[in-house]
């Protein structure tokens, strides 16, 4: 089983298949989930309840690589993938991504007129591949494409983790102006895979084709290893394992004038430490490999429990000289940061700019997105964006929040458009649920002034 399963790590690697992104959600702060893209929010109410499954349900896919359409030709009824239109469109290091997010329980409070306190409890699973150009020409073009017949593989990366989220949030109006808030996160971990290292360089004889590769390979895995369930039963793996992390959001929010505010925020600073049904493959130096044997595709021998399968894996694990080691392991986090200007129109009406971007194996991919909220009625606020994400344009994003209290339904995407063309594009992106939130104030009035901050007089409150 060892065989397989490291077989089939490192066959993920040939799959095609950047972060979790809520560029138009960042300033519906009327929606207590916005609180997750900048702790500093504060939702409009005395406290708020999310249930189960209906609060808050997210899910992310996202290619910085290509679209479908870019690279699927039909011909003859038959769907191929075109090889030339897919080196074309690739960038020379590429990202694709996969996440999804569910709150289990959420629930804030009002302690005054400048504090927010806020819990929540998440599933959370994210799954993010780094592959570079390289890769794809060698997979379709071998080494006699690269002028020295090396093909350089640095940039492959994985990382995929499945955890639950505990996380403690407070947000405090500091000033007249400044508005601070933090989000501390206690993460109970229970599958990942993380590539510590991936480097790569592959060249190929032109006479002998014998492989000679130069690698330094360190790819740590949990939960997927040695595993019993039956042995080990549905509780123990839901909170007995030993795979403990700790994260923290910060954020901020500071009114420059009346209608001017800029906003920041850096999320997932943490790690997990993996210490449960962990494996490990390093391999490290330069190693050939001249091919495999005809007579390890024979027959398997039915008196053996070893199948062609193995023997192939054997030959793979020989060349290359993988060492393995159970030991545990610190996987961080894929941090992100979003920073923003926001300018007031009117009392019902605002707009603005976001930079965002997640840092992934020392490199950085920033999106861009201009956006525009309004308050339709007391009840319904509408929001529009237009994002420029994974080099491409066609992401239009609209997000809806309808509270007539207390029951408050939302939903909120960064591509509509892709919902209805999903071939076309390379980010889909969608946030929804249902709160219950007491104590609304009512009120046609977009992000109205924060009272009872320091430094306010009396005569100042009575104003607002």
């Amino acid at each position: 089983m060892y065989k397989i399963r490291l077989a089939l790590l490192f066959s993920m690697f040939s799959i095609l298949a950047h972060a979790q992104q809520d560029l138009t959600m960042y300033n519906l702060d009327e929606i207590p989930q916005s609180a997750y893209s900048n702790p500093s929010n504060q939702f409009n109410g005395k406290w708020f309840l999310g249930l189960p499954g209906i609060s808050s349900n997210y899910l992310s896919l996202s290619n910085s690589g290509f679209a479908y359409s870019d690279i699927i030709r039909k011909r003859n009824n038959d769907l191929l993938l075109d090889f030339d239109a897919l080196l074309n469109e690739v960038e020379d290091d590429n990202f694709l991504s996969f996440n999804t997010r569910i709150d289990l329980l959420s629930f804030g409070l009002s302690l005054n007129d400048r504090t927010q306190l806020s819990f929540s409890v998440s599933e959370v699973g994210s799954f993010k591949l780094g592959y570079p150009k390289d890769f794809i020409r060698f997979v379709y073009e071998g080494n006699a494409s690269f002028e020295d017949n090396s093909a350089d593989l640095n940039g492959i990366g994985i990382n995929l983790a499945h955890y639950r989220e505990y996380a403690f949030g407070l947000s405090h109006q500091l000033t007249q102006k400044l508005r601070l808030g933090a989000r501390a996160k206690y993460l109970y971990g229970m599958e990942n895979i993380y590539s510590k290292e991936t480097d790569i360089s592959i060249f190929t004889d032109p006479n002998t084709f014998a492989v000679t590769a130069d690698a330094n390979i360190d790819i740590r895995t949990a939960g997927f290893d040695n595993v019993d369930f039956a042995e080990e039963g549905t509780s123990n793996y839901l909170t007995g394992r030993g795979n403990r992390g700790f994260g923290i959001d910060l954020g901020a929010n500071y009114d420059l004038t009346d209608k001017l505010s800029l906003n920041a925020s850096v999320l997932d600073l943490g790690f997990i430490q993996w210490n449960d049904f962990t494996s490990s493959f390093t391999t490290k130096g330069n190693f050939t490999y001249s091919g495999i044997e005809i007579s390890a595709f024979g027959d398997d021998d039915t008196t053996s429990s070893e199948t062609s399968f193995d023997r192939v894996a054997d030959s793979l694990e020989e060349a290359f000289d993988v060492e393995t080691n159970n030991d545990g392991y610190s996987a961080p986090l894929t941090s992100r940061f979003m920073i923003g200007a926001n300018y007031r129109v009117n009392e019902r009406s605002f707009g603005g700019v976001i930079i965002q971007s997640e840092i992934f194996r020392r490199s950085i991919k920033p999106s861009f997105t201009l956006h525009y909220n309004r308050k339709m009625t007391k009840w319904i606020t509408l929001a529009a964006s237009y994002s420029y994400i994974n080099r491409s344009f066609n992401n239009l994003g609209v997000g809806l929040n309808f509270n007539p209290g207390p029951v408050q339904l939302y939903v909120v995407s960064d591509n509509l458009l892709g919902a209805f063309r999903p071939q076309h594009t390379r980010h889909l992106q969608l946030r929804f649920g249902i709160n219950f939130i007491f104590g609304s104030d009512k009120s046609t009035e977009l992000r109205s002034t924060y009272k009872g901050a320091i430094g306010e007089t009396e005569s100042e409150n009575d104003d607002d």
